[in-house]
């Protein structure tokens, strides 16, 4: 399956398209949970895995379906970098297509996440 669908992925194949237009057929949102920062490998990776790689061909497939897509923390975020590129993911502010996550549920909002200099990130979106 992550053969078919891209998490081993060196030619770049897209597995996700056909799944995706079924899904728009339905109007189905699309929930897309976001990986934690928790999510390495190492410098020789001889399985060629990038994982946020894979997050960006999933989204990506999904908005060229005109699929709608919902986002989701998987882990609390415990650090500014995390909190940003979490902010980033759901609405990239360089994207010239303006694609974003419709909404964005917050799971479990640590203390950091929950200090008022964090909201500045959330009111862009």
């Amino acid at each position: 399956a992550e053969l078919t669908a891209g998490y081993y992925n060196p030619s770049n194949r897209d597995g996700y398209s056909r799944v995706f237009e079924v899904l728009k057929k339905h109007t189905v949102t699309m929930k897309f949970v976001c990986p934690g920062s928790d999510v390495h490998f190492q410098e020789n990776n001889e399985s060629l895995a990038d994982p946020e790689a894979l997050c960006w061909q999933v989204l990506n497939a999904a908005w060229d379906c005109g699929l709608t897509v919902a986002g989701q923390n998987r882990d609390p975020c415990y650090d500014r970098a995390e909190h940003v590129r979490i902010v980033e993911t759901s609405k990239p502010r360089n994207d010239p297509d303006r694609r974003n996550l419709s909404f964005f549920v917050y799971q479990r909002p640590s203390p950091f996440a929950q200090r008022t200099y964090c909201f500045s990130e959330l009111d862009y979106f």
